[in-house]
């Protein structure tokens, strides 16, 4: 059995920094989720450079998906804060919410 480490090894194992009491782990956890799924990655991309609200035709013929795949993978976007939702009549337009994309920016920063 090996020997227990003395009181050098155990100074050299304290962590460089300490806990961050302002993180908010649960959002930042919902939004790594939501970014977990490659289509929702680009679908947000697709937001974050346009100008406008993107509307939801644009996405189905832009990802060639159907009205229900790009239903489940927005409802995941809005759900996690990263996206906002218009509804115009029938249609729905949608743009990123740039509170959200910059406590991400923030956060990898």
């Amino acid at each position: 059995m090996a020997p227990l480490p003395g009181p050098a090894a155990v100074a050299c194992c304290a962590p460089a920094v300490g806990v961050d009491d302002t993180l908010d782990a649960d959002r930042v956890a919902a939004v790594a989720k939501a970014l977990g799924e490659p289509l929702r990655v680009r679908i947000l991309d697709v937001l974050r450079r346009s100008e406008e609200p993107v509307c939801q035709c644009e996405l189905i013929a832009l990802f060639d998906i159907g009205q229900s795949l790009l239903s489940h993978h927005m409802k995941r976007l809005v759900d996690a804060g990263l996206v906002a939702v218009e509804r115009r009549h029938k249609w729905a337009y949608y743009s990123v919410d740039p509170d959200a994309l910059e406590e991400l920016i923030a956060w990898l920063t």
